[in-house]
């Protein structure tokens, strides 16, 4: 028949739309133009930058705004204009970067603005994805740098941990909000903060209806997304306890997990 269960799909990036080695497959860009032609409109919700995510949606129709910063900015990419920011406090990205170097002197900070990624640590051991990527990064002190939509701590997940405990003391866990994206990236968010967050400012200012929305990701930082969808899906590589939380589990991502979902649950 060839009609859409849901109108809108927001999906993941790392870990679900993108492969390890950071490719779109074939599917799922053909799984995603035929879902747009059908009528639907598709965007992604990612913790990369407008810019650090661009070059890996150019095949793609991106028919609706974006989340990224992990939710602390709404991007239009057909306007390459912002809809919607929040702000982690200069005060508290001082604070809680000050606190990771004294507990672990190797981190990798990074104060993500307006598409840069400012280095807090030159003596960091560096994020392996700026190199690979060739993200655009330059090094900031704590007296310097700019408009900071989330701070991505760097390194070795036990360490990021004891980064974790040692700020949430310090802080008490007021005034932001954390999550691990990744084993390796533990995010401080501006208070409030999540794709979830992010996900229903669209739904309040944007002709996105919550009732026609599905979505995909594949880690913890995607949980209250996947929830706020009316229909969700994960890949079969996410973690069991967020596998738990959706209504399908789909393809691993080296297996066109988004087309798969597509074409087996959003198109019938």
């Amino acid at each position: 028949m060839n009609e859409l269960k849901k109108t809108f799909l927001y999906s993941d990036m790392d870990g679900t739309l993108l492969t390890g080695a950071k490719l779109v497959t074939q599917k799922n860009i053909d799984q995603i133009n035929r879902f747009v032609s059908l009528g639907g409109q598709f965007s992604v919700a990612t913790g990369r930058s407008e810019v650090i995510a661009a070059p890996f949606l150019s095949k793609l129709p991106v028919t609706r705004p974006a989340i990224v910063y992990n939710g602390s900015a709404v991007y239009d990419f057909d306007k390459k204009a912002f809809l919607h920011r929040e702000e982690v406090p200069a005060d508290l990205v001082h604070l809680c970067v000050k606190t990771a170097m004294e507990v672990y002197p190797k981190v990798c900070a990074e104060v993500y603005t307006n598409g840069m990624i400012e280095l807090l640590n030159k003596d960091c051991v560096m994020d392996h994805y700026i190199p690979r990527e060739n993200q655009p990064y330059c090094y900031a002190s704590l007296d310097s740098f700019g408009f900071c939509m989330k701070l991505l701590m760097y390194g070795e997940n036990e360490e990021l941990h004891k980064v974790e405990r040692a700020i949430y003391e310090v802080t008490g866990g007021k005034g932001f909000q954390s999550t691990f994206s990744a084993p390796y990236y533990f995010e401080i968010l501006p208070e409030g903060v999540s794709k979830a967050s992010a996900l229903s400012w669209i739904f309040e200012h944007t002709d996105v209806e919550p009732a026609q929305t599905a979505a995909i990701g594949d880690f913890y930082n995607d949980v209250q997304m996947l929830s706020l969808a009316s229909l969700s899906a994960a890949p079969a590589s996410s973690p069991e306890d967020v596998k738990t939380q959706v209504n399908f589990v789909v393809s691993d991502n080296e297996h066109d997990a988004v087309g798969d979902f597509i074409d087996r649950f959003l198109i019938v």
